[in-house]
């Protein structure tokens, strides 16, 4: 998970996120898979006023971590302005 976190490119959320995929990969918790949640908070730079930047949480899934991380990607998509590179005029 650390190396994952350190190898990740992005902000914060990203490398969490990778993190977290990284420790499913290699094993995860022994006991298995039932939720998993992503919070990361930085002042004023919420949507909607609030200090959350990626507050998203999932319980009781298969496979909790694949379907944070797709609720992450489209968490991005919805509500991140895009990058400069990936405009088109």
């Amino acid at each position: 998970m650390a190396r994952a976190f350190e190898a990740a490119k992005g902000e914060l959320a990203d490398r969490l996120m990778a993190a977290l995929v990284a420790g499913g990969r290699a094993g995860g918790d022994r006991r298995g898979e039932q939720s998993a949640a992503l919070l990361v908070v930085r002042k004023g730079a919420g949507y909607d006023g609030s200090d959350a930047i990626a507050d998203l949480s999932v319980y009781d899934h298969e496979t909790p971590i694949a379907e944070l991380e797709r609720l992450y990607h489209l968490n991005r998509l919805y509500f991140t302005g895009s990058k400069p590179e990936n405009l088109i005029r």
